[in-house]
């Protein structure tokens, strides 16, 4: 049976190749595939992707204006061009909405922070800080180095540029989607033009494990955001980075080009194309033909890659949590007993099957293994049809018409598939409604959001423990919390570990938020997924620990 299945996908992988020639011969261009066929510009990641914001805090789909690119997609010496796939297209690069890897590949390129974890790493070093000493719990002083110069002629950064830019994330004007990585910010003083102190009410524990090295931790250029406004902000962004944000065209490409005027080491690529293709067989396709030089793949794809020259592999464990999710304040699912028989009633260990080849490992939780808060003695709610049933009856229903949505994309499609066909057998009838990306990671914003009933998700997570759990409080109700759950036991816990600067006892607050999570039943969990990374082999790529966000800022040639 495995080797006829790996027959028929060489067989659909050939048509679709020839598609692809076909179509690159009538359009007469050389540029990579764009996914047009499958899923639009998707968020994630929240959260496949990450944690979305609300549709108000959406730009208008505009691309900004820019000079052709000096390379087209195609062969070119090794430092001249790199390109990337990106799973869909961007949505938000500024730093308080960013909606997910798509986003933070170009914004990571572009901006920078005071501090950045080393490639590979825990360890930090000073980015835009000359001097960076943290005093003590409550006070953080820098020092910036002089003669910085913002992008496309914007002036020098100043102390000023960082306290507009971390204040901005608490304001309650700008409603960022990541206020909660500033929790405890107070203000930030200056004390010259590059001097400044961050000063906290309260101990922050992922100040320095997830604020300030990532890009929560942007600083960005009042001038320029004042002169073009919110929504231009977002999707045509200037930072001090070594990448400048050159071009976007919507489901082809966004342009990075070597910033000229950089303060630090220039990077590697004179340019980098990130191309969104959201179907996975297309950009396996996309990375054999050479039209890109590095994607993520699916899992069942590993070995295939691994025997093919060319190609280094890069795996990554856990780096996003994956589930079924149920809006709780959905009329259909606000009685427990119908979510009891949906987690009784979907087998997971046949949606791994379907989806991963049994390869990836069955989640209990929301924190993996090897993660602060890990809970090692989870429940495991075995696929257990006759329960799922009396879950049923105590809900006094024989039959209920319940929506799936899911992005449109292979993976999540061979979840829903088997979960139609699990529930169908204790009376939930499931209708799919597959969507493209941008659809799907806008169906939680706001007020819409209380008409979603399932949904399969998967959010990104880092090193971090509240990256876990931070996207599941009140307020983030029409953000991430797409289950709409109110507990404020999980809100007072999630505040208390963010203030607990003790790893060992950070651990027991999470394992209790789980519990709280579990007995809530709002989830099914299904998979910490493991993330494989196939590149060039003449490519040395770069990433930051514990996450799947490659810098492409310090990628080079190998040798």
């Amino acid at each position: 049976m495995k080797k006829a299945s790996i027959r028929i996908r060489n067989v659909i992988v050939l048509l679709l190749f020839l598609c692809l020639l076909l179509s690159a011969c009538s359009t007469g261009t050389g540029s990579a595939p764009s996914a047009t066929n499958t899923a639009a510009p998707s968020s994630t990641g929240a959260p496949e992707q990450s944690p979305s914001q609300g549709s108000s805090q959406q730009p208008s789909p505009q691309a900004p204006s820019a000079a052709p690119s000096a390379t087209q997609t195609g062969e070119a010496p090794d430092n001249t061009l790199l390109r990337v796939r990106l799973k869909g297209d961007i949505r938000n690069i500024d730093p308080c909405f960013i909606t997910g890897p798509n986003d933070e590949y170009p914004a990571r390129a572009v901006y920078e922070g005071l501090i950045r974890f080393i490639p590979g790493t825990n360890d930090y070093e000073n980015m835009l800080a000359e001097e960076f000493d943290i005093r003590n719990d409550l006070e953080i002083y820098f020092k910036l180095r002089e003669g910085v110069q913002f992008q496309r002629g914007y002036g020098e950064l100043t102390a000023d540029d960082v306290k507009w830019s971390f204040e901005r994330q608490i304001d309650p004007e700008t409603a960022s989607a990541y206020s909660s990585d500033w929790a405890t910010l107070d203000y930030v003083e200056v004390l010259s033009k590059y001097e400044g102190i961050i000063h906290l009410t309260a101990p922050l524990a992922s100040l320095m494990t997830n604020t300030l090295p990532y890009t929560s931790g942007a600083i960005v250029c009042k001038a320029y955001y004042d002169d073009v406004g919110k929504d231009a902000f977002a999707i045509d962004p200037v930072g001090t980075g070594p990448y400048e944000f050159i071009e976007w065209r919507p489901s082809e490409h966004v342009i990075l080009r070597r910033n000229p005027n950089y303060w630090g080491t220039p990077s590697y690529y004179e340019e980098i194309q990130l191309i969104p293709i959201a179907d996975d067989t297309v950009a396996e396709i996309s990375l054999e033909s050479g039209d890109i030089d590095y994607s993520a793949v699916p899992l069942s794809s590993k070995d295939r890659f691994e025997n093919m020259p060319g190609f280094s592999e890069y795996v990554m464990q856990g780096v996003r949590y994956a589930w079924v999710g149920m809006n709780m304040q959905n009329p259909k699912l606000q009685d427990i007993n119908v979510r009891q028989a949906i987690r009784y009633g979907i087998d997971v260990d046949s949606i791994l099957a379907a989806a991963y080849d049994s390869a990836a490992p069955h989640a209990r939780a929301a924190i993996p293994e090897g993660r602060i808060g890990y809970w090692a003695d989870a429940p495991l709610y075995e696929h257990d049809v006759a329960k799922a049933r009396d879950y049923m009856a105590k809900a006094g229903l024989t039959s209920l018409d319940l929506t799936l949505a899911i992005e449109n994309t292979l993976e999540w499609s061979s979840w829903a598939q088997v979960i139609q066909a699990n529930l169908a057998e204790v009376g939930i009838n499931i209708t799919i409604d597959a969507m493209d990306g941008a659809a799907f990671w806008a169906i939680g914003d706001g007020d819409k959001g209380l008409d979603v009933e399932l949904f399969c998700i998967s959010y990104s997570a880092a090193g971090e423990p509240s990256w876990y759990t931070m996207w599941f409080t009140q307020d983030q109700i029409g953000v991430w919390n797409w289950m709409r759950w109110a507990s404020p036991e999980f809100d007072a816990l999630n505040e208390k570990g963010l203030q607990t600067m003790d790893p060992a006892e950070r651990g027991p607050i999470y394992i209790e938020m789980q519990k709280l999570w579990d007995e809530a039943c709002n989830s099914v969990w299904v998979t910490h997924t493991v993330s494989v990374i196939i590149y060039k082999d003449t490519i040395q790529p770069a990433f930051s620990l514990g996450t799947e966000i490659p810098v492409l800022r310090d990628f080079k040639a190998v040798g």
